[in-house]
């Protein structure tokens, strides 16, 4: 359904992968949007460019996996110099190895892509398909809530005049997507948990004469002072990180380009092989470790670093952020369009604020493992950080018939990290399963996955064929076809005369990912933000989930 974009029932503040995302999840469902940005212009600047798997399955859901894949790139390997010279390789390793994609996980590797790269794509996606554009020069003052909607007071500024307009508009929600700064958060009086560091930091990005840009160069390390360049996206653009806990002189480093310059060389070994061309952007950052109480209050919620900020170690802030919006969109729309009630929304904050606070705790550790450790420690990255294991088992809104009888896994003890070999369960990732045909199609079509098949407007419900499909699939004719798609997984060979598609999955990758307890497969509800709602063999169970979901 294309969303009527005269009349915006949401107003997203700030223009970043968050807002952007999210942005492009309520278009996605047929909800226009209002996208506002502070600045005169785009990001300049790569900032935070790790993209772990978990966001890259995110933008495939969206349509845009081809154009990210196109711009990105793996992070090369490191060479840490031995110092004082700065010449010698000490020593070389990979921060992020590549890995085999599986057919259940088709990222495996972390890939870089600077956000204002990121941003372009996002934005061209945008006006592409559904003619929004993010209105930049435009701020938000302050807002009210009412019981039914939410007056903003904005101020638009004009690039050519300098004048400024101010102007009152009326929405059903507003989106804190503005970042660490955020007037949204100021406005909501929340308190932003944590502390501050003692960790500065100056990033930016350059052109270098001399440097080799097959690989990341590192000088020192956290403990002390820390250079670090590495090469970017955009030919020719290297992106540099100084820091380290005796770096105490930033404001003097970044008053101006000389000094920027000179501190580089100093302790990068003094060099006179590599240099700085020309400068594109740089900035200091010292860094925080903050989250709010809650992630929402009334008609107003944030997402991303309105809502939690953190240490840049382990890439998880972005990522983190595409999440939030991914897991708010799909909520926010079935409730704006009436399909579901506004109690849905509160299940926002239920289920991203105990991963949120999960990882500052990890992101954090990895932070003091940097400083207090040599540098080719400190900077690999292992673990969960890719996400994918990050799951929501404990929600309100899941289903989970097995595990119910305790028969089926049990309550994830974290919520980045699930046990081996239990198999899928409610409130953890939906596998991929490619090779997938559909029944009675011509040859021509050829096969699919279910990456492609999930659908972030709708409920995908697979049913494996030995379930009581017949059951379920009468439990589900109240549902019109654009909120829930009932599809049957058959392991081919089989008879049907289907009343839904039908998928042979003559691989069996979509068994194997999907084994339930003793190794069968039931029915699965994958949600629209690519998390399994519900796991069950019978409709009952099947309908609780549904009751969980949409008004009556």
């Amino acid at each position: 359904m294309a969303p009527d974009l005269t009349n915006p029932k949401v107003l997203i503040v700030g223009a970043g992968p968050a807002g952007l995302v999210l942005a492009l999840s309520l278009l996605k469902n047929g909800v226009p949007v209002h996208i506002i940005e502070k600045s005169l212009h785009p990001r300049i600047g790569q900032r935070g460019p790790s993209l772990m798997p978990r966001s890259l399955e995110i933008f495939d859901f969206l349509g845009l996996s081809a154009a990210i894949l196109a711009h990105a790139r793996g992070a090369p390997p490191i060479n840490l110099y031995k110092m004082p010279e700065g010449v010698e390789v000490m020593m070389d390793f990979e921060m992020s190895p590549y890995i085999d994609p599986t057919p259940a996980c088709p990222y495996l590797s972390l890939l870089l892509l600077g956000q204002d790269s990121l941003d372009k794509i996002l934005q061209a996606e945008l006006k592409k398909r559904y003619k929004t554009e993010v209105s930049f020069s435009t701020e938000l003052e302050s807002f009210e809530q009412s019981q039914d909607h939410v007056l903003v007071k904005l101020l638009k500024h004009s690039t050519e005049t300098k004048a400024v307009e101010r102007v009152e508009e009326q929405y059903e929600y507003v989106i804190g997507a503005d970042g660490a700064k955020s007037v949204v958060r100021k406005v909501l009086g929340l308190s932003f948990l944590g502390k501050t560091t003692e960790e500065n930091f100056v990033v930016g990005d350059a052109k270098f004469g001399g440097l080799a840009l097959d690989k990341w160069h590192m000088w020192g390390e956290l403990g002390q002072i820390l250079v670090g360049l590495r090469p970017t996206e955009d030919h020719g653009v290297v992106n540099f990180v100084l820091g380290g806990s005796k770096f105490t002189n930033h404001e003097e480093v970044c008053s101006s380009e000389e000094s920027l310059k000179a501190f580089l060389k100093k302790h990068s070994g003094n060099r006179n092989d590599i240099w700085v061309e020309k400068f594109i952007c740089y900035n200091h950052y010292r860094v925080n470790i903050r989250m709010l109480e809650k992630f929402g209050v009334g008609r107003v919620f944030v997402v991303g670093d309105t809502a939690h900020v953190h240490s840049p170690a382990g890439g998880q802030g972005m990522n983190t952020g595409i999440q939030d919006s991914f897991n708010l969109g799909w909520k926010l729309a079935l409730v704006l369009k009436g399909l579901a009630p506004p109690s849905l929304l509160d299940t926002y904050n239920d289920e991203r604020h105990p991963v949120v606070a999960e990882m500052l705790n990890i992101t954090t550790g990895m932070l003091n493992k940097m400083v207090v450790s040599s540098a080719n420690v400190g900077w690999k990255r292992t673990g969960h950080i890719n996400q994918l294991a990050v799951n929501y088992r404990w929600s309100s809104i899941v289903v989970d018939e097995a595990r119910e009888k305790g028969e089926g896994g049990k309550q994830a003890t974290s919520t980045y990290a699930v046990e081996a070999g239990a198999g899928v369960q409610a409130g953890d990732r939906a596998p991929d399963a490619p090779g997938l045909i559909r029944y009675g199609a011509p040859a021509e079509e050829g096969t699919t996955r279910l990456f492609k098949i999930f659908d972030p407007s709708r409920h995908t419900v697979l049913i494996f064929a030995h379930a009581d499909y017949d059951t379920i699939l009468s439990s589900l004719k109240r549902f019109p076809p654009t909120l829930v798609r009932p599809i049957i997984i058959s392991a081919g060979g089989n008879g049907f005369v289907p009343s839904c598609d039908v998928f042979e999955d003559r691989d069996g990758h979509a068994h194997e990912a999907y084994k339930g307890p003793e190794g069968t497969s039931g029915v699965f509800v994958v949600r629209p933000d690519g998390v399994v709602g519900a796991r069950t063999g019978n409709a009952e169970k099947l309908s609780s989930y549904f009751a969980g979901i949409f008004t009556n």
